[in-house]
């Protein structure tokens, strides 16, 4: 028994037209499922709760980057379940990271073949995190895009957000160092991209056991010279980037913060690895 939890929204009704595709496979090849519509802010981890209180289950999140924060953080034993995904979202950063397949049918043949695999998920405080946790313009962008499906609205945001930059002031505790930085936002890796594949960390790996700390400082006090070099990934190795490989890091902050693209205004970034802690499915 698959059982799908679905956001329609997501994908601006991507979502919608690929949940009709599985079923419709689904219902020619015999194959049992149940469906669970997501009807609000933080449904799927309710619905996901309860589902995985049923022995050895299989939960297929259908949906973007929120849809798979959601599953995850409602998981209550992760021993207990298999977790698939089947992106039809906007950003679908973390779906490029693993490589999940585009095509709704060609993502659920893979579970169907059963081969397991396991991914690693970033454990931020209580709450669970696949992709990118961080601080920074990236969230100030988010919150003023909140509820907005348009990109030229992101786009426009992050415009703003560039002609109003004040310094972002993070301490960062790191491998027994701390640190205090004015930067330009600051990321804790375990995917590599955020906002619709800006590569924050180009080379993360969801399954090496480790953390990618990134931090892009002000150079000069100037932004300019930084944002084309961030927005094409090539910030890494630059004077004015910190990169620390690391399993555990703490960064604290009076800014909100961002997992998953998800806004959190009162958690403290205290990030740690947990390796192969996500049962799923490999890619084929």
């Amino acid at each position: 028994m698959l059982h799908f939890i679905v956001n329609i929204k997501s994908g601006r009704g991507k979502a919608l037209k690929s949940v009709r595709k599985i079923t419709d496979y689904c219902a020619l090849h015999a194959i049992e499922y149940s469906l669970h519509i997501t009807r609000y802010h933080g449904h799927g981890a309710e619905i996901a709760k309860e589902l995985s209180l049923i022995p050895d289950t299989i939960i297929v999140a259908i949906g973007g980057d929120g849809t798979f924060h959601e599953v995850i953080n409602g998981i209550e034993n992760f021993d207990n379940v298999t977790v698939g995904f089947i992106p039809c979202g906007r950003g679908n950063d973390f779906a490029r990271t693993a490589k999940f397949k585009k095509k709704p049918v060609e993502a659920l043949k893979d579970i169907l073949k059963g081969e397991i695999t396991y991914y690693d998920y970033i454990q931020v405080g209580n709450k669970r995190c696949l992709n990118v946790a961080g601080t920074g313009m990236d969230v100030d962008v988010l919150l003023r895009v909140d509820g907005s499906t348009k990109k030229l609205t992101y786009l426009k945001s992050l415009i703003t957000c560039l002609a109003k930059f004040k310094p972002y002031k993070i301490t960062v505790t790191v491998n027994g160092e701390t640190n205090s930085y004015d930067c330009i936002m600051v990321g804790v890796c375990n995917g590599r991209a955020i906002g619709g594949n800006m590569k924050i960390c180009p080379f993360a790996e969801i399954d090496d056991g480790q953390l990618e700390l990134v931090i892009v400082t002000v150079p000069n006090g100037r932004i300019a010279p930084c944002i084309p070099k961030f927005l094409t990934g090539k910030h890494i190795g630059q004077y004015w980037t910190i990169h620390t490989p690391c399993e555990s890091v703490l960064i604290e902050s009076e800014n909100p913060v961002q997992l998953d693209g998800e806004i959190y205004k009162d958690l403290t970034l205290d990030c740690k690895i947990v390796k192969k802690g996500i049962k799923t499915f490999k890619i084929n």
